[in-house]
């Protein structure tokens, strides 16, 4: 073990300045995104009473976040990363401010909610990657897990305190009052992002056609065989394994029988566990054997997924989801630091972008797939045989692709 390794600080990325200014911009951001998704939901079902409707709001959701993301990965690669972050972040918080003025005045229709919610995640589509890419420009190398490890405490955070509000606020204030929060809540990336000095903020992307640009980044990663493996891993969690929270309601309701307070301490319990395990993940002054962690948490999550379909007992359920809410989070993080070790910053932008896809866009796919097997199975009482199906194909599949990533380490940049 180094000098350098047993004087890092547990949570060396904070030291940066303009790495801390967007990690607590990003906070504040996701809390009020935290707090649309609940009042969406809520709103939507008040204006519809239909399930239907709520499915139709997570496909407004997922389309963009599927087909877009590749596309944006060349523009990230082709412009000023944080002049684009800032123009994502202010476009989101004009159309969620349109939105709660609408609610506000009593105007507001379902299309509405479904259009605001698409153009969100389009914008989101890009957002998302000019972010990931920009996260290694802010710390040196050697603390790039640590800050990817703390880039997911802003998302998983936010998604313990985010719902706990609005589930505090949405009676007395309305959607309308959440959507205005949310509005505002961007204004703290915005001011992160004009304060940041001495930045590296282009990839250095050639200026060719958009066309030839997104062709490159497909042709560099299928010709390097690892980053594609990392990225059919990624996507491989996502269909098989994290789209088992869309199902969540239904096992609150029917197996659990413990209503919508259960279902929200079923929430509560992933986002506490993905919160303990980003947080460990960036205390540690190092990582050995980054493989092995990878794939030891990826197959964990899985096996923790196989026995909640199992369980009906409601403490095992939530105790069960605590731990692979660290499994998970563990596993996507040494993805996303692989990946971004991997690539150089002109390809950065693109390649991120593919894994946005699969970290956002494949798990609401994977779970209109998990929903038609239920279905098939019988509705409601056969969500959790799809949950056990999905989980025990991805279990077979990270153990068949074992001897390929195991003895992997983190390349030296």
């Amino acid at each position: 073990m180094t000098t350098e390794t047993i004087t890092r600080p547990r949570y060396a990325a904070l030291r940066y300045q303009n790495f801390k200014l967007l990690w607590l911009g990003l906070i504040v951001s996701n809390i009020g995104t935290w707090m649309q998704n609940v009042a969406n939901g809520w709103l939507t079902l008040q204006l519809t009473n239909s399930p239907l409707w709520l499915g139709m709001l997570g496909l407004s959701v997922a389309i963009p976040m599927i087909l877009l993301p590749p596309i944006a990965g060349a523009v990230v690669d082709r412009v000023n990363r944080i002049r684009l972050l800032f123009l994502t972040q202010s476009m989101q918080s004009l159309i969620v401010i349109v939105l709660a003025v609408l609610t506000w005045s009593g105007k507001v229709q379902i299309w509405h909610i479904l259009s605001v919610s698409f153009i969100g995640s389009a914008l989101l589509a890009f957002d998302n990657p000019t972010r990931h890419a920009l996260v290694p420009d802010l710390v040196q190398p050697h603390d790039l897990l640590n800050a990817l490890s703390l880039n997911s405490v802003t998302y998983t955070g936010a998604a313990l305190i985010g719902p706990a509000l609005a589930g505090l606020l949405i009676e007395p204030l309305g959607a309308g009052t959440l959507f205005f929060l949310n509005s505002i809540s961007f204004l703290a990336v915005i001011l992160a992002l004009t304060t940041m000095r001495n930045v590296r903020t282009h990839g250095g992307g050639q200026h060719g056609s958009l066309g030839n640009t997104f062709w490159k980044g497909l042709v560099y990663v299928w010709n390097d065989r690892f980053i594609l493996a990392l990225l059919a891993l990624s996507a491989v969690g996502a269909i098989f394994g994290r789209s088992y929270q869309y199902l969540l309601p239904a096992f609150s309701s029917d197996i659990f029988h413990a209503g919508s307070q259960g279902y929200g301490f079923l929430l509560a319990a992933v986002g506490g566990g993905a919160l303990t395990g980003a947080l460990g993940l960036a205390s540690l002054k190092r990582v050995p054997h980054q493989g092995a962690v990878m794939l030891t948490n990826g197959l964990l999550f899985g096996v923790i997924l196989m026995g909640f379909s199992l369980t009906s007992n409601f403490i095992i359920g939530i105790i069960l989801l605590f731990i692979g809410g660290i499994a998970i989070v563990i596993f996507s993080t040494m993805i996303a630091t692989f990946i971004q070790m991997s690539v150089p910053n002109e390809m950065r932008g693109r390649i991120m972008s593919l894994y946005t896809v699969t970290l956002i866009g494949l798990p609401s796919l994977g779970a209109m797939g998990s929903g038609a097997v239920a279905e098939w199975l019988g509705g409601v009482k056969g969500t959790s045989h799809a949950v056990l199906l999905g989980a025990t194909i991805m279990v077979t599949i990270l153990f068949a692709v074992t001897p390929m990533f195991w003895k992997r380490v983190l390349p030296e940049r």
